[in-house]
């Protein structure tokens, strides 16, 4: 009886860790597209930046 319980306590515990495992990778994936994301909007939204400023600069110039 002792070795079964012991065998149960130690499946429990080996599904729970695999339970873990698997949030983190979820989570993992979760980052991952997060962060491609963002590698794909960097360029846009320096652009729109630099366009921004430009603007302003030659707002400034260009004034009477």
């Amino acid at each position: 009886m002792f070795v079964d319980d012991r065998e149960s306590a130690e499946i429990e515990k080996l599904q729970t860790e695999a339970q873990k495992l698997g949030a983190e990778r979820r989570k993992l994936l979760a980052e991952e597209a997060k962060l491609k994301r963002e590698t794909f909007f960097y360029p846009l939204v320096a652009g729109a930046a630099a366009l921004a400023a430009l603007t302003t600069l030659f707002g400034f110039f260009l004034k009477p």
